[in-house]
């Protein structure tokens, strides 16, 4: 049975969802959740980027985060950059990260509504440094086709894409009891390894960078002595998912 909605969500495109009108909900309404579940996944790719792509994090450099959240990852970039940029497809989530923006006064980020799905000539090699977390297990394989060559284009030459998602995303399988149709309950359609995700991306004209699935730095600086270690062991020992996410660099070729 499980093998079965495995199957059948792997074949479900992105396309078939209106996520702007989800994530207009989640990203508003929820957004104190979602800033605690994401906050430690974006300190840790951050972390990883700093250890990995100093030769990025340049105020002669161009950021830009696809799919931006709460801005977490938008306001450590901040600091770094002289030019952020955030694309998003939840239109409410740009007006309302604006204001937030403007209260903090911070002045160095622009917001934009954009659909990954569609290439937007604006963006063409206009970044240095693109990052997207969490979001590549929302889209299947023939998304992947789209998504990461609209991606090459808005690359600058020389530049990076990076970001996170989940090591071996586990599906969460629901019914909708008024329709009672199966679905994933967080969106997530597609899961990766180190293997699967370096596959991916060398297909679809990338070089691989930097690829783990265990930022063991980041984890290190977090918490008590006894925590860090009983962390690291759980890994170690039992491949335990505690600050455990994909984390990556890759260049196109």
């Amino acid at each position: 049975m499980i093998s079965d909605l495995n199957k059948e969500q792997e074949s479900i495109s992105n396309s078939n969802v209106d996520w702007g009108k989800h994530y207009d909900h989640f990203e508003i309404e929820m957004r104190e959740m979602y800033k605690t579940i994401s906050e430690p996944q974006n300190k840790s790719h951050f972390e990883m980027l700093k250890q990995n792509a100093k030769q990025y994090l340049k105020a002669d450099k161009v950021f830009c985060e696809i799919g931006f959240g709460a801005g977490l990852t938008l306001r450590y970039a901040s600091k770094y950059f002289k030019k952020v940029y955030g694309l998003d497809i939840s239109k409410r989530n740009v007006e309302y990260s604006r204001e937030e923006f403007t209260k903090e006064n911070i002045d160095n980020i622009e917001l934009y509504f954009s659909d990954l799905m569609k290439f937007d000539k604006d963006f063409e090699s206009k970044f240095d440094v693109i990052s997207f977390i969490h979001g590549l297990e929302h889209f299947s394989k023939d998304d992947y086709k789209i998504i990461l060559q609209n991606l090459k284009k808005y690359i600058k030459p020389g530049g990076i894409f990076t970001g996170a998602l989940p090591f071996k995303n586990d599906y969460n399988f629901r019914m909708c009891p008024h329709c009672d149709k199966i679905f994933e309950i967080d969106g997530h359609v597609s899961s990766h390894d180190i293997f699967s995700l370096r596959k991916l991306f060398e297909e679809n004209g990338f070089e691989v960078i930097y690829i783990n699935d265990f930022n063991i730095h980041y984890a290190m600086t977090e918490g008590t002595l006894l925590q860090k270690i009983h962390r690291v062991l759980l890994y170690k020992l039992f491949k335990r998912k505690f600050f455990t996410q994909l984390e990556y660099i890759a260049k196109p070729i």
